[in-house]
């Protein structure tokens, strides 16, 4: 069973009225397995490591590319099941 999904969230500067780009890019059994494949993101593209006020991690990448400019930002997050 799919417990955990890493997203990536891709943000415009440009253009705050664009909704965020969210993507999964993989399935976990648990956070531990998904932060570990964040910590390798982290280390591979010198990202910044931030956590919310929950303690949530996120790894955060500013873009400047000459199309577009925002952050992007990976985390993982829990499977949520509604009653």
């Amino acid at each position: 069973m799919i417990k955990v999904a890493l997203l990536v969230i891709v943000t415009s500067s440009m253009n705050f009225k664009e909704m965020p780009n969210v993507s999964v890019t993989g399935f976990y059994e648990d956070i531990k397995s998904c932060h570990k494949v964040m910590d390798n993101i982290r280390e591979s593209l010198n990202t910044e490591e931030i956590f919310d006020k929950n303690k949530t991690k996120f790894l955060k990448l500013e873009i400047r590319e000459a199309h577009q400019e925002g952050h992007m930002y990976w985390t993982c997050q829990k499977r949520v099941e509604f009653n």
